[in-house]
């Protein structure tokens, strides 16, 4: 048997990166430390949260393109349709860098054939084979110094798609009267994959799962989503609405707190707290799993879908 081993020696990024303090209500995760020169009436532990580094070219304007994008590759074997699904949620994203005040700030494309999907500089979207169902995941490696991801890396199964089809079987039980299997099944099947790959490339931007967005209107790719069904007139079920589409208003919060680009001379913390603000007059409240499985270290945060 061979074993390879693949070790990787990142350099850590330049200056210029602005670190951002986490706020408990935010929907982040990050990295913490101890400062023992804070004064004694601040608290030792400093929080900041995980982000890309993200700068506006023109930072008093309402919208504009990003010094430089962030840009993930999607492996170039996937298979359609599932490339197209994959493509198409990862995508979504854009939407909630557009309400940020970005333009294009967040690119999806196909993974060069020559790129190593290892190699730092490229932030992935792997799809791979396993002889079980497994999870899902969104992993990132941090500057852990500052809480800037370097790369962002997501990890799906390729059986995942068939798991999905077989729910959409269950709940519809087509077979009956010896028809062939009903597009539905599929349709079902990739809209799940679609939030699936919102899901996790969320993770690689920083998001942690926020368990209260279903409450108001699926509101967050984040969320853990059960297939919504609906039964129609003729009393079958309908699975035409069985998972969300585009991002969640939630979501459009969050990556307003974690890279919005403020004007210079406006105090960053009293803009931070009125999007959280903005947030809470909405409905929208973030609640996660920080009670079910220990925090995530500075080298990275792995995330299950």
């Amino acid at each position: 048997m061979t074993v390879r081993q693949h070790a990787s020696f990142v350099q850590l990024p330049g200056p210029g990166y602005r670190p951002r303090q986490l706020d408990p209500r935010c929907g982040f995760f990050g990295i913490d430390y101890l400062d023992f020169a804070a004064h004694i009436h601040e608290p030792l532990r400093q929080q900041l949260i995980a982000r890309h580094r993200l700068e506006k070219k023109t930072r008093a304007a309402q919208q504009s393109e990003a010094v430089k994008p962030i840009i993930y590759y999607l492996d170039s074997a996937t298979p359609e349709p599932v490339r197209s699904a994959l493509l198409e949620g990862a995508s979504w994203w854009n939407q909630a860098f557009e309400a940020a005040g970005y333009k294009d700030a967040f690119q999806v494309k196909l993974l060069p054939e020559d790129a190593d999907p290892m190699d730092v500089r490229y932030n992935v979207i792997q799809w791979v084979h396993r002889a079980t169902r497994g999870w899902s995941y969104g992993d990132a490696v941090m500057d852990p110094r500052t809480g800037e991801i370097i790369k962002g890396h997501v990890t799906l199964g390729s059986l995942r798609v068939r798991q999905d089809y077989l729910i959409a079987e269950g709940l519809l039980a087509p077979y009956d009267s010896g028809e062939p299997a009903p597009p539905e099944m599929q349709e079902m099947a990739l809209a799940r994959l679609r939030q699936l790959s919102a899901h996790e490339v969320g993770h690689t931007l920083g998001l942690m799962h926020n368990f209260a967005a279903s409450t108001v209107d699926r509101a967050s790719v984040m969320d853990y989503p059960h297939p919504l069904v609906t039964i129609s007139d003729d009393g079958r079920l309908d699975l035409s609405a069985a998972y969300a589409e585009g991002i969640g208003a939630w979501d459009k919060i969050a990556i307003a707190y974690g890279y919005q680009d403020f004007p210079e001379g406006k105090p960053e913390a009293g803009a931070l707290e009125e999007i959280l603000q903005s947030g809470i007059r909405q409905g929208l409240y973030f609640m996660s799993d920080n009670d079910a499985r220990p925090p995530a270290g500075p080298s990275g945060s792995a995330s299950l879908g």
